[in-house]
């Protein structure tokens, strides 16, 4: 038995006429009427009688419309929960991802989709301050970030910290400098520098790091984001920046050298950051316990 002509029957049934019951299947009326002749036929009963204008099922077409609703009420249930288990490794990860380590994060986020394609992944890509206050309003799950200034109200997985390296506009120098590269003579330099959007961060460190050494830094920027600063040295601003090796690829920047810097002070932290309150993503936590970073994840310099 047909399941189409069953559903063309129920559908004449409960609109008592073929011509009211093909309108709202979005049909002509003759195919129809030729659906509802072939049942009838196949079953070798009549199923309707007209009344007036109306079309009423006979005994037989009555006992038929309550099996035949039965059947397909247990054919549609049938495909919903059938779907319902297909789907049932789909979740949502909510993500935020600091525009300081990227590059840093991105293995780890591929490698998240890789072993879980029918996951939802939102990523909120945005400065680690910014990052803070989403989790703490609970719009994302955990953060991949610079490890909190202040530890208070957070927990974290802290990674390796990530070398330093200087990258100076060519046009500031007559040759190539030395590497590695006292960092102290950066004060020499006109400087971009990253700076969050608000309360301490690496910048304060780096302040810290020249007026400890007797240097009275020049910064002419404050930029959030690490690709942002690479692109206006390489477009022609002539200034140097520190940034972590993991977001510096210097075989894409002619324009600029990158170098190592000595003495070789720790101040980029990747960590995973959650509120105390919630669990760590165990999908994201999976990978690093098999070893994360990955080796590509190390950095670019040649």
């Amino acid at each position: 038995m047909d399941l189409k002509r069953l559903r063309y029957f129920c559908r004449v049934v409960e609109q008592g006429s073929v011509s009211q019951a093909a309108k709202s299947l979005n049909m002509a009326q003759p195919p129809l009427s030729k659906r509802i002749q072939e049942l009838e036929e196949e079953l070798q009963v009549a199923l309707f009688t007209r009344r007036g204008n109306r079309l009423e099922p006979t005994e037989a077409g009555y006992f038929l419309y309550r099996k035949a609703c039965e059947i397909l009420r247990q054919i549609e249930d049938t495909a919903r929960e059938t779907t319902e288990i297909a789907q049932k490794d789909k979740f949502q990860l909510r993500i935020g991802l600091t525009h300081l380590f990227q590059s840093y994060f991105k293995p780890l986020l591929l490698e998240l989709y890789r072993r879980h394609p029918h996951a939802e992944i939102n990523i909120s890509v945005s400065d680690s301050s910014h990052l803070e206050t989403q989790l703490n309003a609970g719009t994302i799950d955990v953060a991949l970030i610079q490890r909190p200034y202040r530890s208070e109200g957070f927990d974290y997985v802290s990674f390796d910290p990530i070398k330093l390296v200087a990258v100076i506009a060519k046009s500031c120098l007559p040759a190539a400098p030395a590497n590695p590269f006292d960092y102290t003579a950066l004060g020499d330099f006109p400087l971009v520098l990253l700076h969050r959007a608000k309360d301490s961060g690496t910048y304060e460190m780096l302040i810290d790091l020249f007026r400890k050494a007797g240097v009275n830094p020049k910064v002419i920027m404050h930029i959030t984001q690490p690709g942002v600063i690479l692109d206006w040295l390489e477009s022609g601003l002539q200034a140097a920046t520190l940034l972590p090796s993991s977001e510096v690829d210097a075989r894409k920047l002619s324009h600029c050298y990158v170098v190592d810097v000595f003495p070789s002070p720790q101040i980029f932290y990747p960590a995973l950051v959650k509120l105390p309150a919630m669990p760590y993503m165990p999908e994201m936590m999976e990978i690093i316990a098999h070893g994360y970073p990955f080796a590509a994840a190390v950095g670019h310099q040649d």
